[in-house]
């Protein structure tokens, strides 16, 4: 490489890989060197397999982007990288992350989350193993999505700057811990908690009201009932209930929230009939997966006043539209997939 070539390298600040067919693909598998000044690098997409050595000499690196690459871990010395803001890294094959990286006092943004859409199972969305003294990089603003390995929870609690967290692997012991942590996250606003197993309850009753500000709320994992403090979810634009196989009707502890516009429910439901008989007056998606008892829904007058898509996947019992479908507006988007043959 000419002299020249090499000192216009060095004055790069930004460097975006795009590979766009398979042939850049293939020519693509190391970094190029020169860039001594870099702050952004982003790599989402391309085929790399492995960060050389040289990546951790980038001192003024804030930002790196390793979504959809083939890196399947990071190493030790990650932590060099001091001035790094945002680590992203969805969609890898890592899954767990170096203790090196607790060294990243000026990191704020930790995306690590993996999953598969098209899986009906409970697994369908990991997490990543951290080293449970993560909870030492206290300007953390999102964490997504860590397993809850250690004393991972009893720590959280010193994670105050959160807006941002998505937990894996959380037990029922950790009930008193987590809440605990999560009434002191007074900037929380998208919460993602996620069980161990599809048996284990979701316990989060000694939390006494939810973060004020809390806009997005996703629960993984059994419920006796849904938590007493959703009666504080005023914000609450979007809320997602899997695998909670809840057996009475829940719907009357949700139909109030006055900015809900998306409702997701995956395996949520074990009863035969959801009644929405008031409120949701905001609510434009209804989303309603792998309920295997559902035969049928209610919808009275003046509900749902907004709604724009309806999608009712994977319920095999389902027999028809719902009942009150005429009186509500045309929507964009009605989607009936692997339901009972008789449905219309």
């Amino acid at each position: 490489m000419k002299a020249a070539s090499k000192a216009a390298l060095s004055r790069v600040r930004s460097l975006f890989v795009f590979t766009v067919d398979e042939t850049s693909k293939s020519s693509f598998n190391r970094l190029p060197s020169g860039f001594k000044l870099l702050r952004v690098l982003d790599l989402e997409g391309t085929p790399i397999n492995e960060l050389q050595d040289e990546l951790v000499n980038l001192f003024n690196l804030r930002f790196l982007n390793l979504t959809r690459t083939r890196v399947k871990e990071l190493q030790e010395s990650i932590g060099k990288l001091y001035n790094l803001q945002s680590l992203i890294m969805k969609m890898t094959p890592i899954r767990e992350l170096p203790g090196g990286i607790v060294k990243l006092k000026n990191l704020q943004h930790l995306n690590a989350y993996h999953y598969d859409v098209n899986k009906m199972s409970f697994d369908f969305c990991l997490g990543t193993i951290a080293p449970s003294n993560i909870c030492l990089l206290n300007k953390l603003q999102v964490l997504t999505l860590v397993e809850a390995r250690g004393d991972f929870i009893k720590q959280l609690s010193k994670m105050t700057q959160l807006r941002r967290l998505c937990v894996a692997d959380v037990k029922e012991t950790d009930e008193k811990n987590l809440c605990f942590a999560i009434g002191k996250m007074i900037h929380l606003r998208y919460l993602w908690l996620k069980s161990c197993n599809e048996d284990e309850e979701m316990k989060t009753d000694a939390l006494e009201s939810a973060p004020l500000d809390l806009e997005k709320l996703g629960l993984a994992g059994k419920l006796e009932q849904v938590p007493h403090w959703f009666n504080s979810l005023n914000n609450l634009t979007h809320l997602f209930l899997h695998w909670s196989i809840l057996r009475d009707d829940f719907l009357p502890h949700i139909q109030a929230f006055p900015n809900l516009g998306l409702l997701c429910m995956l395996n949520a439901y074990e009863g035969d009939r959801l009644d929405f008989l008031e409120g949701f007056q905001k609510l434009k998606l209804l989303r309603i997966r792998g309920c295997p008892r559902l035969k049928e829904l209610v919808i009275n007058k003046g509900v749902m006043p907004g709604l724009q898509e309806l999608c009712i996947f994977e319920c095999r019992e389902f027999t028809t539209l719902p009942h009150g479908w005429e009186s509500l507006p045309d929507p964009e988007q009605v989607c009936l997939f692997d339901v009972s043959h008789y449905s219309c």
